[in-house]
């Protein structure tokens, strides 16, 4: 069974890949044209791993309350700018997550 200093570190390492992918979504967009096919084979490969842990262990852990309080401020921002990305996700043609956006 997982201690939830473990637990706690999981979320933090989720919550902090979760976030850099999310705010580089304008910059990979503006870049998006020019880049070359192994760059966005990367792209997609990297948000299709933060996404499974936004669905798989994230969004259970904020909803299961196993976030500390910092952290569920932090993962209630990065909805949010998800919620603004949203079109920069269909342009890209990036799935969108597959788990409420709204806290």
């Amino acid at each position: 069974m997982a201690t939830s200093a473990a637990v706690t570190q999981a979320i933090e390492r989720d919550l902090h890949r979760l976030a850099v992918e999310v705010e580089d979504l304008p910059l990979l967009a503006e870049e998006w044209g020019d880049a070359q096919e192994s760059v966005r084979y990367d792209a997609e490969l990297s948000w299709h791993g933060v996404m499974v842990g936004l669905r798989e262990r994230l969004d259970p852990a904020y909803r299961s309350g196993q976030m500390t309080f910092e952290q569920a401020e932090r993962y209630r921002k990065i909805l949010q700018k998800l919620r603004e990305e949203l079109p920069i996700l269909a342009r890209l043609g990036f799935p969108k997550p597959r788990v409420s956006l709204e806290p």
